[in-house]
């Protein structure tokens, strides 16, 4: 069936659900969205209490640290949690609490593999402003250049889609996507199938004229950087953004299994109350229903260059960099181009099934903290962000 034929199967919209969906046992994204906001302004809230950073990093704080995460372990009923701070020029920290595996009792490691989500956003958009930089693209081209057969085309940019204000449906709203899913999450897709799912439907808005956050942006934006580069989008982020930071155990994977060493991934069932700790693993699954959306691997090691990296402008132009900075989308003071803020913080966090993470630097401090926990959803939204805010806040008040 061709894309044009697909297109006239017009799925349907998720708009009211009750905290879970039941055919995917994750929170609605239309939801999602809506409580993002309220959560990131809430710990936007708590990162103005970070003002400064310990000047010893002595025993008693990182007996303070370990506590920290043991409490915020509890908190948000999360199986197992890896941890670390990085202060330049002060000091460093790493830490481990709960299980990597519940059915054999093995501890988090440092060198633990973990699906890290929307995190590959930033990985989406470094590649796109590089192409840029190389003059094999501008930002401000309508889509249409790329991919004409997009409903509406003409009036959406890649600024749009990398900020958020494309306006396209989001194809992880849709009750036709999970439906799939749920029935083989082994699948394989294509890019063009999810993004023809959304192209069905009539936009949620304008293009520029609000912002709300949107996979489909970035399954766009992957299809286009292996149409301008003539690469993979995996080996695109391999030779041009892992390989010159060392990022050696951070990728995008082709099939559903994970690497040793890494920690299981855990979820609730469909229809469970969010407060549960009733774990089922949800560790293997096929990455190309979020691919350049969603769907790497990572280790805290990496991760913290990588933040490091991105906060610096380390792989762009000055110019991209700066145009990457910009938090002014329409409504919203939070998203740039790939990646976010929140208060006195620059990041971006992954959720996806069994795993949810944060990465977070502070410039003004030169501070970069990152967790990974093996439980999404969770008790409560941005639980991996809230920990990392807690975490920082404990070596700010030492």
């Amino acid at each position: 069936m061709g894309i044009a034929q697909r297109s006239l199967n017009t799925p349907r919209l998720i708009r009211s659900r009750l905290r879970v969906n039941n055919e995917s046992g994750l929170p609605d994204e239309w939801e999602k969205t809506r409580y993002s906001y309220i959560m990131r302004k809430e710990i936007a809230e708590e990162t103005y209490k970070i003002s400064s950073v310990a000047v010893s990093w002595d025993d008693s704080l990182r007996l303070a640290l370990h506590r920290v995460l043991e409490e915020q372990l509890a908190l948000y009923r999360v199986p197992g949690i890896i941890a670390g701070l990085w202060a330049d020029g002060s000091g460093e920290w790493s830490g481990m609490a709960g299980t990597a595996d519940i059915a054999t009792g093995r501890k988090p490691d440092p060198s633990d593999k973990v699906r890290i989500g929307s995190i590959t956003k930033t990985f989406t958009a470094t590649a796109i402003l590089q192409l840029a930089d190389r003059g094999l693209l501008s930002i401000d081209d309508p889509l249409s250049r790329w991919e004409p057969w997009i409903p509406g085309a003409d009036s959406i940019s890649l600024r749009h889609l990398l900020n958020m204000t494309s306006g396209l449906v989001n194809y992880t709203d849709l009750e036709e996507f999970w439906a799939t899913i749920k029935a083989d999450p082994a699948a394989h897709w294509a890019p063009e199938d999810m993004v023809a799912m959304a192209a069905a439907l009539a936009p949620r808005f304008a293009s520029g004229t609000q912002a709300e956050y949107n996979n489909t942006n970035y399954i766009l934006l992957g299809m286009i950087i292996e149409k301008v580069s003539g690469m993979s989008a995996a080996d695109y982020f391999s030779q041009a953004i892992a390989k010159p930071l060392g990022l050696e155990t951070t990728y995008l994977p082709e099939g559903p299994t994970l690497p040793e060493p890494f920690m299981r991934g855990y979820t609730i069932a469909a229809g469970a109350d969010l407060e549960s700790a009733n774990f089922i693993e949800q560790s293997f699954y096929s990455p190309s229903p979020s691919w350049t959306a969603g769907g790497m691997i990572g280790t805290l090691g990496d991760l913290k260059k990588w933040m490091e990296a991105l906060a610096s402008g380390f792989l762009v132009s000055q110019d991209m960099h700066a145009q990457q900075l910009n938090f002014s989308m329409p409504g919203a003071d939070d998203y740039g181009l790939g990646i976010m803020r929140g208060g006195t913080l620059i990041d971006h966090a992954g959720e996806v099934p069994g795993y949810n993470v944060s990465m977070y630097r502070h410039p003004g401090l030169r501070l970069t903290g990152i967790v990974l926990a093996n439980r999404y959803p969770g008790p409560s939204k941005g639980q991996a962000d809230r920990i990392n805010v807690a975490l920082m806040k404990t070596i700010a008040q030492k």
